[in-house]
């Protein structure tokens, strides 16, 4: 168990700007309920499940079945790899529809 928490803690660094990055989402989803705000939380929120499992979870599962990181759970990376891309994407869309509602209100102005 002691070695599967000390291959977890560095993990759990990358986690930290994962959380501060949705919080900052759904606090401006607070303020401003656009469709921008909706996509940013939820590309943000598929960002850190999929930071939780690439950091987390495939440690502890390497560890419990004694593979091989390039062997049995390439599988594993094949499907999380696209869902996280996903993510990525409407994370980007949303913050690329954001800074354009803020720069047209900005020029009316």
């Amino acid at each position: 168990m002691e070695n599967s928490l000390i291959s977890i803690l560095p993990g759990l660094l990358f986690l930290i700007p994962q959380i501060m990055i949705l919080v900052a989402c759904i606090m401006n989803m607070a303020n401003d309920k656009s469709g921008p705000a909706v996509l940013m939380v939820i590309g943000s929120s598929i960002g850190l499940l999929m930071t939780i499992f690439h950091s987390i979870a495939i440690p502890i599962l390497i560890q419990s079945f004694g593979t091989d990181l390039y062997s049995g759970s390439i599988n594993v990376f094949t499907i999380a790899t696209p869902i996280n891309f996903i993510g990525s994407i409407l994370f980007a869309i949303g913050l690329l529809l954001l800074i354009q509602e803020k720069t047209k209100a900005q020029q009316s102005a």
